[in-house]
């Protein structure tokens, strides 16, 4: 044993080994068994997209996204207020790359600090549980500056191989983030260049923005 100037105690410990063939086999399967369990842990569930807390008006609509990755790929379960969700206001769907959603329309004041949970599982170690707040608020009650959509996108029916123009307006201080979707799901306009979006307007307080599809 020797004892450092400053800090804990430190003890030396040797160990002698007896290289038989049993002690080999022994000391590989230890070695398999140790890397298996490591697999095992790397391909257990997990989320690298978690839902995000929201604020929104009553009679509005709002979205929740999460997504889940492991081996083999994790069956993503939304509840609210940890119960399963029956109400046919609430729709989910989930996409091959474990990206799901979780929609509400119309929201209700009855849904006000409700927690959302997304729960991925894979049956490899234990599941994986996000959680989100939803606050509601009445109509005529919103802060100043609360973000709100003036006007909503209009479905239109243009020729194939034509660019089809689709336009919302919102207003907010400070400044909305917009996101666009198309069933139920984020556009991806960096892997998918068929999209593109761009922005009018005055900066913090009325904006209108335009996909292109």
């Amino acid at each position: 044993m020797k004892r450092r100037k400053t800090g804990p105690i430190l003890k030396e410990w040797t160990l002698l080994l007896n290289p038989t063939k049993s002690f080999c086999s022994n000391f590989i399967f230890l070695l398999s068994f140790f890397a298996f369990v490591s697999s095992a842990y790397d391909d257990s569930a997990k989320l690298i997209i978690r839902p995000d807390s929201s604020t929104v008006a009553e009679d509005t609509r709002v979205s929740f996204f999460c997504r889940a990755d492991g081996n083999p790929l994790p069956t993503v379960v939304w509840k609210k207020n940890g119960q399963s969700i029956s109400d046919l206001r609430y729709s989910t769907k989930t996409l091959s790359n474990g990206l799901s959603t979780l929609r509400i329309e119309p929201v209700r004041l009855i849904d006000a600090n409700s927690t959302i949970s997304c729960t991925a599982d894979n049956g490899i170690g234990n599941p994986v549980i996000a959680d989100a707040i939803l606050t509601v608020l009445r109509s005529g009650d919103l802060p100043d500056g609360f973000p709100i959509i003036e006007a909503h996108p209009v479905l239109k029916s243009v020729e194939q191989g034509r660019t089809a123009h689709v336009s919302c307006r919102v207003r907010g201080d400070p400044r909305p983030k917009i996101l666009w979707l198309r069933d139920l799901m984020p556009v991806d306009i960096r892997s998918n260049t068929r999209y593109s979006v761009s922005t009018l307007g005055n900066p913090g307080f009325r904006e209108k923005a335009i996909g292109k599809i």
